[in-house]
């Protein structure tokens, strides 16, 4: 029995290495699974975050879009009001009209002679 031992314990050392490499494999793989897992997670925050920009961006636009049109719908109703009262005034009083037509134009508002003409621009 005596030659027995010292293979158990050569067995034993065998086992407690193997062991020992296992859990350093093991430990490896959840380090990075880990790393995968937080990576993964920051991709989809990212991806949210960028999916919610793009669809703030979109509504920025569409809303740009729709202050221009009614920004030039503005003008052009402006600009027809100009007109009519210029062709409706009496001989020798177009100028008048066409300078209060003109003074209603938003970059003309603040003139000197449109305040004089109108009053302050609200």
């Amino acid at each position: 029995m005596t030659g027995f031992r010292p293979w158990l314990g050569r067995s034993a050392a065998t086992i407690v290495f193997a062991i020992g490499v296992i859990a350093l494999i093991a430990t490896v793989i959840s380090i990075r699974s880990c790393g995968t897992a937080r990576t993964a997670k920051t991709e989809t925050t990212l991806a949210i975050g960028q999916g919610a920009a793009a669809i703030a961006s979109g509504a920025d636009a569409v809303d740009t879009v729709g202050n221009s049109a009614a920004h030039a719908t503005e003008i052009h109703q402006t600009a027809k009001e100009g007109t009519d009262a210029i062709q409706a005034a009496p001989a020798g009083d177009s100028n008048d009209a066409a300078d209060r037509a003109a003074c209603r134009m938003r970059i003309y508002r603040h003139s000197p002679k449109c305040i004089a003409l109108l009053g302050p621009a609200t």
